[in-house]
């Protein structure tokens, strides 16, 4: 305001001083050098009155209060309220926006999370991830475009820091749906196991399949009271299944892999220029995975009821209710400080449950948030985004909780979990889409001794896979992936933890449902533009 005064008074000084200078000479057409030197000088500030009044034009509305919903999934940490308290005071401060944060649980998100498009419900961001429904959602129109345009208006900061290589893996169909992580990030998995119970059995490693399954049988013939392994949810129904398939995989010539949506159980050699999209079930080690599940549940190796288990086996463990959970890396982190401080007497351990296959450096999309397309405010939803992503504050509160009560510093780069840090776990509140390497720390007191050890194998072997950035496109075939859905939910599932009598002759039954909705055309659809993903390497 005051220098908009400023800016008036000049303007008036100057037509002051033209005027009088103007009646005090003879009828003279040119003009003098003084009233060149005024008239420049009024044309200068009235370019600055102008230039400033552009930029507040520009500058985003935020005189009107919003409160956004925000859905994340996982389990709701008990300090979750707390938490955004303090977020929201900050967004309030510097955006005039609050937070309404929402969750689906691990075991009811991959039903809940397509409804929520269409309950006709008023929300405006949701956590997404290439493996969490980022690519049927954005070509159904289901997420904001977000345009580099916008970017710089409403998220500056992040328009400043994106990584290009994350900007250009978030397009479908040459458009952007995403603000993925900008985290580089390493997937592993490991095996976490009870140490007192180990030593009580005269069992040393619990690194490999073999080694697991010595454990789970000392565990069934010797401790009545646990499920050996509590898988089953909906996170985790397929964790054991992968553990084998990838290692199955791993070792054949071809080097198997994964291509195109979950939904479609399709794979192909990595080492195979011609890209032969196969299903699962046509592999030749589909077959021995599906024997060998069905043999651990037979030996009572997870609960009978495992396909209707509504809570994960890393919740199980660490209730106490389970000997055994496997999980990624960044789970194990925060899970091992939490059960280590409730019941040190476990002596919880850690082991590499990759078996030599090589660990993830995952996309930039392995992790991300997007925005729902009839989102009344797109605009305040992206400015929330820039805040949790690029200010410290935000971040550090969201990924790790309140400071002096669930972490505490430790160097430049590193962090303590509290004691109660149980109520608000470690990178464990689904805040995954919004990490930035510029504020990330590592718990370097409290954690897992061998982590050191563990990462400096994995990375030395770390790669990404060949279609680790194909992003596939269904808009040919969004019926038959539907109808593929629903079998994957069925009888893949069911297949993956060891639940049939025949193995050989249900595998038949389900490539027989395949076919019948549709499968082939899926696979020449990831055929034709894993080939056109090719060229463009």
């Amino acid at each position: 305001m005051k220098k908009s005064r400023k800016i008036t008074g000049l303007l008036a000084a100057a037509a002051m001083l033209a005027g009088l200078l103007s009646g005090c000479g003879a009828a003279k057409t040119d003009s003098t050098p003084v009233q060149q030197t005024e008239e420049k000088a009024s044309l200068a500030v009235t370019e600055e009155a102008a230039a400033e009044s552009t930029a507040e034009a520009d500058k985003p509305n935020t005189s009107e209060p919003v409160t956004l919903t925000m859905y994340l999934i996982g389990d709701r940490p008990v300090d979750n309220d707390e938490v955004f308290a303090k977020i929201n005071e900050r967004l309030q401060a510097e955006i005039n926006t609050t937070i309404d944060v929402k969750f689906m649980g691990w075991g009811e998100y991959e039903q809940k999370y397509p409804l929520i498009f269409a309950s006709g419900e008023d929300w405006d961001i949701i956590y997404t991830a290439d493996w969490c429904f980022y690519n049927a959602q954005a070509t159904k129109q289901g997420f904001y475009e977000i345009t580099k345009e916008e970017l710089e208006k409403y998220a500056p900061m992040t328009a400043e820091t994106m990584y290009p290589d994350a900007w250009e893996q978030a397009k479908v169909d040459g458009k952007v749906y995403m603000l993925p992580m900008n985290y580089k990030e390493i997937t592993a998995y490991v095996y976490m196991a009870r140490g007192d119970l180990m030593d009580k059995y005269g069992i040393t490693s619990v690194s490999s399949l073999d080694e697991v399954e010595t454990y789970l049988d000392a565990i069934v013939e010797n401790e009545p009271s646990l499920i050996p392994l509590d898988v089953g949810s909906d996170y985790d129904k397929l964790f054991m299944f992968d553990r084998m398939w990838n290692k199955a995989n791993w070792e054949t010539e071809e080097k198997v892999t994964g291509i195109g949506p979950w939904q479609a159980m399709a794979s192909t050699g990595e080492n195979d220029d011609t890209v032969t999209v196969k299903g699962n079930f046509d592999q030749p080690q589909f077959l021995e995975v599906a024997a060998r599940l069905q043999d651990w549940k037979n030996r009572g190796f997870w609960s009978k009821n495992a396909v209707v288990n509504t809570q994960n086996n890393t919740e199980s463990f660490q209730a106490g209710k389970s000997a055994l959970a496997t999980m990624n890396v960044n789970t194990a982190k925060s899970l091992y400080a939490t059960i280590m401080e409730e019941h040190p007497e476990w002596d919880i351990r850690v082991f590499d449950a990759q078996e030599d296959i090589p660990a993830v450096i995952n996309s930039y999309i392995a992790n991300g948030m997007s925005i729902f397309s009839k989102s009344k405010h797109p605009d305040r939803a992206l400015m929330a985004l820039d805040y949790l992503r690029n200010d410290e504050e935000c971040n550090s509160l969201f990924c790790y909780g309140i400071e002096g009560k669930h972490w505490e510093p430790v160097g430049e780069n590193g962090l303590k979990s509290l004691p109660d840090s149980g109520s608000y776990p470690y990178d464990g509140n689904c805040n995954w889409g919004i990490r930035n390497d510029t504020y990330w720390r590592t718990i370097d007191e409290g954690g897992i001794p061998n982590l050191s050890e563990l990462n400096e194998k994995w990375l030395s072997t770390a790669r990404s896979g060949r279609y680790q950035t194909f992003v596939f496109s269904d808009a040919q075939v969004k019926n038959e992936i539907a109808a593929m859905n629903e079998i994957f939910n069925s009888e893949y599932k069911l297949l993956g933890l060891g639940f049939t009598d025949d193995p050989e002759g249900d595998i038949a039954k389900l490539r027989d449902k395949m076919m019948a909705a549709g499968a082939e055309k899926v696979y020449e659809q990831i055929h034709q533009q894993a080939l056109d993903f090719l060229k463009n390497q």
